[in-house]
């Protein structure tokens, strides 16, 4: 059965995308697959399932009389460029959602007149991604001692290219993510240093799968500091339970997947790799850790709120927000599910960890 469901991208944002989704149940869990994309919302109208959550999401973001004023006018430009700079944040919004260029293209070609090629548009990604990367390079978060990794792989014409990633497994930030030709100790090595970089610290557990590139990979990368616990893809040899994070996380690089595909070079793939991990971390919403992004459930300083704060128009400053945290109390049962207000701080920060 499918149904439409709206959504708000960038968040805050008020602009409205519809959905044509279906729910799709594996065991317990029951997920939202997108069948396809409707066109823009009238008036930030949603429909289905997506009516409470708009509503809910709307209200936990009115906290701060800080967070009620916006950052720029909606046609402030950024310099040199025609396009207001709303409208790009929107398309990286988009973009790392799962549209294609060429869907984006046409929407804005509906929503706004724009007669662009989608060269243009690939020029926004490649120019904000970079951006996002930079903002957020020294950001450190607080994560736990047990980390998850895993590799998956995409064709790229005849070869495969390996995706290796590692994500925390209490606070579901993804701490690296690895591109390669190859599958072997030196790329899982490689791996665990850019996650040791990331988090400023080793963990104390380690759990993979059985490819027997990261029995070395770790040990030269860890020695005795970290215990290596090997399984099946989905088990945690201490309590032979699934983990639920680890199959939720391969749904996601479903979408990963999708944007990643046209692209035959491997220094794109490895560049929109860091721009997905950017929005995988700061914006993208996490049932695991109360409904929202994983360095917002993290309670501290976060570099920006949404791809607005990214795509910032000339003469807008570059500031860090805090983040406080508080239980939804219209949710009684189920997991929690947070609210976070952010905040921008006073003055900008040299960084935001």
């Amino acid at each position: 059965m499918s149904f439409i469901r709206s959504k708000e991208i960038p968040p805050r944002s008020g602009n409205w995308y519809d959905y044509e989704v279906e729910s799709v149940r594996t065991g317990p869990k029951v997920s939202q697959r997108i069948i396809r994309y409707v066109g823009k919302s009238g008036g930030g109208r949603v429909s289905g399932m997506g009516v409470s959550m708009a509503k809910a999401h709307s209200e936990s973001q009115t906290d701060s009389p800080a967070m009620n004023q916006p950052l720029a006018v909606d046609d402030a430009r950024i310099h040199k460029m025609k396009t207001p700079a709303k409208q790009i944040a929107s398309a990286m919004g988009m973009y790392y959602g799962g549209m294609s260029l060429d869907a984006i293209q046409q929407q804005f070609k509906q929503d706004y007149g724009l007669e662009m090629s989608e060269s243009n548009y690939w020029n926004w990604v490649k120019r904000f991604t970079k951006e996002a990367i930079r903002q957020s390079k020294d950001f450190r978060p607080n994560v736990g001692d047990t980390w998850v990794a895993d590799e998956t792989y995409m064709k790229l014409g005849k070869r495969k290219v390996y995706f290796w990633d590692i994500i925390d497994a209490d606070t579901r930030y993804l701490l690296a993510t690895h591109v390669s030709f190859t599958r072997g100790s030196k790329d899982a090595k490689e791996l665990m240093r850019l996650a040791e970089e990331r988090a400023g610290k080793t963990p104390k557990v380690i759990i993979t799968d059985k490819l027997a590139s990261y029995i070395s990979g770790i040990e030269d990368a860890y020695g005795a500091d970290a215990r290596h616990v090997q399984g099946g893809p989905f088990k945690f040899l201490e309590t032979g339970e699934s983990t639920a994070l680890i199959e939720r996380f391969h749904n996601t690089l479903e979408l990963r997947t999708r944007v990643f595909r046209k692209y035959k070079d491997i220094g794109s793939i490895r560049l929109l790799t860091g721009g997905w991990l950017v929005n995988y971390n700061f914006f993208k919403q996490h049932e695991g850790v109360g409904d929202i992004p994983p360095a917002q459930a993290m309670n501290k300083v976060v570099p920006f709120k949404d791809w607005n704060d990214v795509v910032r128009p000339k003469g807008a400053p570059d500031v860090d927000y805090q983040v406080s945290l508080h239980r939804r109390t219209s949710v009684g049962k189920g997991s929690p599910v947070l609210d976070a207000t952010l905040t921008p701080m006073p003055e900008p920060t040299g960084s935001s960890a």
